[in-house]
């Protein structure tokens, strides 16, 4: 009887499951991180309308507003709290829309920067939102 009787050492089977299981786990992993980066995106892209939303929302209140790009940005930009976004850019316009009302549109730009996993490979990403009003008269 020899003294490693409790121990038993591992076969090619075992240490076979071990590496398999290794390297289903690094995938999954990596596909985690890449759905964490997703929902980054995501999150910053309807932040993006919601902004571009507010913008337009301010500029149609009256055709002073409207033009005011001033105001806009800075109505627009009082959303922007929970993003990760770094040069945000506001920018508005006024046309006119197919029945001779006022239209204003206001586009946000911004580069989404701080992803965990793949910063490498994608770097920053530019997402943008735009909202469209009717002017009050």
């Amino acid at each position: 009887m020899s003294k490693c009787e409790g121990f038993r050492l591992l076969d090619d089977e075992d240490s076979q499951g071990m590496v398999e299981s290794a390297l289903v786990f690094l995938f999954l992993m990596f596909v985690l991180l890449g759905l964490v980066d997703f929902a980054y995106v995501f999150q910053d892209y309807i932040g993006g309308v919601n902004t571009a939303n507010v913008g337009a929302t301010y500029g149609s209140t009256s055709s002073t507003a409207a033009t005011n790009q001033t105001g806009i940005s800075t109505a627009a930009l009082a959303e922007t709290n929970q993003w990760h976004c770094s040069s945000t850019s506001v920018t508005s316009s006024t046309s006119l829309d197919g029945y001779g009302y006022s239209m204003v549109t206001v586009t946000v730009n911004c580069q989404v920067s701080d992803l965990i996993a793949i910063t490498a490979a994608f770097g920053s990403i530019q997402v943008s939102g735009a909202g469209v009003r009717r002017v009050r008269l």
